[in-house]
């Protein structure tokens, strides 16, 4: 038998999902969530007196009593999203539906913990509804510890969810920028992707994500999407030179292949970049002759990569309050 409690937060979370989009009556809810109307009435009713919703008026008669519709308070938690890029911390806080009520970007001078904690008691003193703190950074980890982090050695060893949440006393959590970005990536699909990989190439190089039956894997040891690792010819150099004298249409060609290969995606997406210029099309017809024609994926290329690691972001900030309410 299913635990109660844990039943009753994944109901409350399947309905604060629904009342994101509008005003809705408890039958509307019903409807759309395949939850009973005792349920439904029952989580409203709580949501309602601790102030996460509200009534909003009632419906349009339909010829019997007219019933009272509701809508969440969107600032009823908030969640504080932060991305590391090179020397710039990126910063915001955000509501139940995700807009920024507040952003901004630090500039780390030194050790990049300290930048943190100073905007964690900053945040925290200012907005008391602060449910959630998420972290994303290019660097690789393994059971939450930082593996590997560019430009950041200080954070080399470091469980940086824990950090987080010993200094905000909130559910925190920290992941790989490119695992953040698929994730947001996936969060505005619908349906969600079969098989998917995001890959977006920085000053550090081609990182991936990917996404299996609409949910990021990260492999064994969170290594899953190190692009570099590959065993292609120069593949750690172009890491050091920005793919300096590479032929990225070959180089591109192979790196789809593999993931052809080895998960089958139905869509490759290539966040825009000055190397692709142009070379979408060349990169699309040298998969084809490399791979059988049902392997091939769909290449998408986006413009949306800061887009979609914020809804990244604040996916995985929801997730948190969602997993400790």
């Amino acid at each position: 038998m299913a635990d109660a409690g844990l039943l009753r937060q994944e109901n409350t979370a399947l309905l604060r999902r629904a009342m994101q989009d509008g005003v809705f009556s408890k039958n509307e809810l019903a409807r759309q969530t395949g939850l009973s109307f005792p349920t439904v009435g029952r989580i409203i009713d709580d949501m309602v007196e601790r102030g996460e919703a509200r009534e909003a008026g009632v419906a349009a008669s339909t010829g019997g009593r007219c019933a009272m519709r509701y809508e969440l308070d969107m600032h009823y938690r908030l969640f504080l999203c932060l991305r590391l890029e090179q020397d710039t911390l990126h910063w915001f806080v955000c509501g139940l539906d995700g807009v920024p009520l507040e952003q901004g970007e630090e500039t780390c001078p030194g050790d990049v913990r300290e930048l943190l904690d100073t905007l964690l008691m900053r945040v925290r003193a200012r907005y008391p509804q602060l449910a959630s703190v998420a972290f994303g950074f290019a660097g690789a980890m393994h059971d939450g510890v930082v593996m590997e982090c560019f430009g950041y050695p200080e954070l080399r060893g470091v469980s940086l969810s824990t950090h987080l949440h010993d200094k905000s006393g909130l559910p925190s959590a920290a992941a790989r920028d490119m695992q953040i970005v698929a994730a947001g990536y996936a969060a505005q699909c619908s349906p969600a992707p079969r098989a998917a990989v995001c890959i977006y190439i920085g000053r550090m190089g081609a990182g991936a994500g990917i996404v299996l039956d609409g949910k990021v894997w990260s492999g064994a040891a969170g290594f899953a999407g190190e692009l570099h690792f590959l065993p292609i010819e120069h593949n750690m150099e172009y890491a050091q030179t920005h793919f300096a004298d590479a032929d990225m249409t070959a180089y591109m060609a192979q790196v789809i292949c593999a993931c052809g290969a080895l998960i089958n995606p139905d869509r490759v997406v290539l966040y825009t970049d000055p190397l692709f210029r142009n070379r979408v099309e060349d990169i699309r017809a040298a998969c084809a002759r490399m791979l059988p024609p049902h392997a091939v994926p769909e290449i998408e290329l986006s413009r949306t990569f800061t887009e979609d690691y914020d809804r990244g972001l604040f996916t995985m900030a929801r997730d948190l309050m969602e997993g400790n309410a």
